[in-house]
């Protein structure tokens, strides 16, 4: 039976007593006082019998006014169901909850303080120039650098390449059919004609050869049959005209052609020329020398130097697809060649220029390795050697040790960097810049060297 089921049993009490009956379960001390309580303002009497040994007891604590700690904690939570530990327990959890976030947020600052920023510190330095000619011996046969001799290890390098090339024919000719026709010869005499004797038209000076051998009898006339010699429509002769032998025959003939020649024709046409050919061996040729030298890169390392002029190119085959002055609106080139040269490291070179050039460098100086140039004079190969004059044109800066400038520089403000920087009387000009870009009062070079980066450059 509920609370309020009990409460109105006592208000519908008829002689002013009502019978409560405790009830086991979900009933404890603070209802007993609340259900006693509601009798006495209503001016009721209210007797509490007990169903069992638990509404017993709590009849007996009520009766004697005594509250079992068991009793009185459930009756204080049925009565106050936010008790004093769980409103500090509301307190805390939010409390501990932002305490906890400014922690992970405070190592996070920190973190982000320690790895996140950057500095990059550009140096300028005022180089010395210094240009001299070395005398290079790059050998197949030896593995160390010998400056002593000039020497360089070198690999002795054959690559075969073979490729294909077209290109527009770009030769003109005159192409076409000769004229044919008859002349009718006449003489006094006999005559007798070779094949291919010469007969001119007068008026235009067209000739014309015998197609065959004839013979003219005396006093009497023949039908010689003759072609143009070159081709052209300008041969194509309207009949009446008049001939006259050149040569061919043993006395002077002449005649007529009673009817018109035809059959000249004439047209230009592409035809391949010998530039033609002669570029496509140029052009295709340094296409397979640079293929062979990305082979030897590629299986020596991109360090590896290959020296053009000193490259051996036989060509094993070439075959065009049109010859000299054969009509045709493109022609390609299938072409294989074989390379030989020696070949050396960028570095070992390098090394012999800076063994030799020590003796050079003035103290607290060296040599600013990006600014080295080596130009390779008159190589010369013979079989695994190769010869030449290293010109070298290098740049001798003063010795700048960059982590100690790091390690200086590590967790100052903006100002007090510049300062330091100031203060290094071997360079020549510098440039701080510091990420993130915060206002002046804020910016800070990292505590953490690896964020720090310094670059050399020279003076223009």
């Amino acid at each position: 039976m509920h609370l309020f089921d009990l409460m109105e049993k006592i208000l519908g009490a008829d002689n002013g007593e009502a019978a409560i009956e405790i009830p086991e379960e979900n009933f404890n001390l603070l209802m007993l006082k609340i259900i006693r309580d509601k009798a006495r303002r209503e001016n009721k009497t209210v007797r509490f019998t007990a169903a069992g040994p638990r509404g017993k007891r709590l009849v007996g604590s009520l009766e004697n006014r005594i509250e079992p700690a068991a009793e009185r904690e459930e009756g204080e939570r049925a009565a106050k169901p936010i008790k004093p530990r769980g409103r500090f327990r509301k307190i805390l959890v939010p409390l501990a909850l932002v305490l906890g976030i400014l922690i992970v947020l405070g190592a996070a600052a920190f973190g982000a303080l320690y790895y996140l920023p950057k500095a990059e510190v550009v140096l300028t330095l005022s180089p010395i120039p210094l240009i001299k000619e070395i005398p290079v011996a790059v050998d197949a046969e030896v593995e160390e650098v010998d400056a002593a001799t000039g020497t360089v290890p070198g690999t002795s390098q054959v690559v075969e390449e073979s490729g294909t090339k077209s290109t527009p024919a770009t030769g003109t000719a005159i192409v076409g059919e000769k004229a044919k026709g008859t002349i009718t010869l006449d003489t006094t005499g006999e005559q007798t004609c070779s094949q291919g004797a010469k007969i001119k038209e007068n008026a235009s000076g067209s000739v014309f050869l015998a197609d065959a051998a004839f013979t003219i009898p005396a006093f009497d006339t023949y039908d010689a049959a003759v072609t143009a010699e070159k081709i052209g429509t300008s041969h194509n002769l309207a009949a009446g005209k008049s001939f006259t032998v050149l040569s061919g025959c043993s006395a002077a003939v002449v005649g007529t052609n009673a009817a018109a020649f035809t059959g000249g024709s004439s047209e230009e046409v592409t035809v391949t020329s010998s530039s033609d050919q002669s570029k496509l061996l140029t052009d295709l040729q340094k296409e397979l020398v640079e293929k062979a030298k990305e082979t030897i890169k590629s299986r020596s390392g991109t360090d590896e130097v290959v020296v053009d002029a000193a490259i051996k190119i036989e060509v094993v085959e070439k075959t065009y697809s049109h010859a000299i002055g054969e009509q045709a609106e493109s022609v390609s080139l299938d072409l294989k060649v074989k390379l030989t040269t020696v070949t050396y490291k960028g570095a070992d070179i390098q090394e012999l220029i800076s063994q030799t050039l020590s003796s050079l460098i003035p103290s607290g100086y060296t040599l600013f390795p990006g600014e080295t140039q080596i130009d390779p004079l008159d190589p010369v190969l013979k079989g695994s050697k190769l010869t030449f004059q290293a010109e070298v044109s290098a740049q001798v800066i003063p010795e700048i040790d960059k982590e100690k400038i790091k390690n200086d520089l590590a967790g100052r403000n903006a100002g007090s960097a510049q300062d330091y920087l100031i203060s290094l009387g071997e360079v020549a000009a510098f440039e701080l810049v510091l990420w993130p870009n915060l206002p002046e009062s804020l910016q800070r070079v990292p505590r953490n060297t690896n964020r720090i980066t310094v670059v050399l450059k020279t003076e223009e």
